[in-house]
């Protein structure tokens, strides 16, 4: 049987406030593509759908026109909750989509309950089993625990807790089947990125590789952003994001993963690109190295550093006429007496206000406006209050 992996789709995030959303659309058309062109039984979704618990209709409707797409080739897919999903709101058409092979699976099951999902290969000649694990919060691996088995004496540890579940997620799998586990989680010693959410990257959440399963054809995983694969008993992989979701993740090469098993057998593993979101660059150079840069005309995300001789006024302005896509604009100059002055060193101790107007003029070459001073005075004000 054939599947296509990916996961991370963060749909409906912006980046510095402008809206993605063509672009997370035209990738998820090509991902659709690439499943139906590599004849794929399956999309295998790993989690993070959306990268807000309460995503935008615009958001909403992307994926679903992805799903759309899937139904008329006879592709099943199965979705997992990641992170940033709401458990609830993405499990809201659960029960819709079950009727046309798109399987949602939004919290943790027991296997005979939907934890274990049964799929067919599309001329009916082989059968697939996945194990889907969707994120666990810590404060709820105990729950979780319970709904698989509630006899059962569970370790400590977040590690040892999402173990267990995964050994009695996989535990009656047959030996004639294509056997998968899909998971949405942090593997110890795997790179992380800069787009995850720092509160689910801890030691609490990591897990040792050899804690994943062994007796499976493939693990595939959602969390991290940057694609890579993982030194587990089992063939295992995380596909990274669709698009470079933030400047942690330039120049990544974005990809999706295709996976040919056959049971008791090690798979083959394809990773077919995916080249449809703009790429984000940071770019450094003088006031004339960035006029010359901006002769190219490139659709590329820029965060630019400007060198500067002296504090300029409405430097980071010019910057950003030059270059309409440059995102995020810093300027960097010689310390001199301008500075924003230091504690000790000689230097002369500023009132709060002063200090804070001298910050703001060196940071954006221009004084704080009055409104926002006053605005400063009232906060400090309060703080101290």
């Amino acid at each position: 049987m054939r599947f296509l992996h990916t996961a991370d789709w963060h749909v409906g995030k912006p980046l510095r406030g402008r809206s993605r959303m063509d672009e997370y659309a035209k990738a998820l058309e090509q991902v659709a593509a690439v499943a139906k062109e590599q004849k794929v039984d399956a999309v295998l979704m790993a989690g993070d759908v959306f990268d807000s618990p309460a995503p935008p209709p615009e958001a909403e409707k992307v994926v679903y026109d992805f799903l759309a797409r899937l139904v008329p080739e006879k592709i099943a897919c199965v979705l997992i909750a990641g992170n940033h999903d709401h458990p609830r709101k993405l499990g809201a058409l659960a029960t819709l989509l079950e009727g046309l092979k798109i399987h949602v699976r939004p919290e943790v099951r027991p296997p005979d309950q939907g934890g274990v999902v049964s799929l067919a290969s599309r001329d009916g000649r082989e059968e697939a089993r996945i194990a889907v694990l969707p994120f666990v919060p810590e404060r709820r691996v105990v729950d979780a625990c319970t709904v698989m088995d509630a006899e059962h004496k569970w370790y400590e540890a977040y590690s040892a807790r999402i173990e267990q579940i995964l050994a009695a997620l996989v535990k009656d799998l047959p030996a004639t089947t294509v056997n998968v586990v899909l998971a949405h989680l942090l593997v110890d010693g795997a790179r992380v990125g800069t787009g995850e959410r720092e509160l689910h990257l801890g030691q609490i959440y990591g897990v040792n590789p050899q804690q994943l399963p062994a007796g499976v054809q493939y693990i595939g995983l959602g969390h991290l952003h940057r694609p890579q694969e993982v030194l587990a008993p089992a063939k295992t992989r995380y596909p990274g994001s669709l698009i470079e979701l933030d400047f942690g993740e330039e120049q990544q090469e974005k990809s999706v993963v295709v996976i040919e098993a056959q049971p008791q057998k090690a798979p083959s593993i394809e990773l077919v690109p995916i080249a449809a979101g703009r790429r984000l660059r940071t770019v450094e150079g003088t006031l004339a190295d960035l006029e010359r840069l901006a002769e190219e005309r490139s659709d590329d995300y820029l965060r630019v550093r400007v060198k500067a001789e002296a504090p300029t006024p409405g430097l980071a302005d010019r910057v950003k006429e030059l270059l309409p896509n440059a995102l995020d604009v810093t300027v960097d100059h010689p310390r001199d007496a301008g500075e924003p002055p230091e504690r000790g060193k000689g230097r002369v101790k500023l009132a709060p206000a002063q200090l804070f107007a001298a910050y703001y003029e060196h940071r954006h070459q221009s004084p704080p406006s009055k409104e926002l001073q006053q605005l400063f005075d009232l906060v400090h004000e309060e703080a101290t209050r």
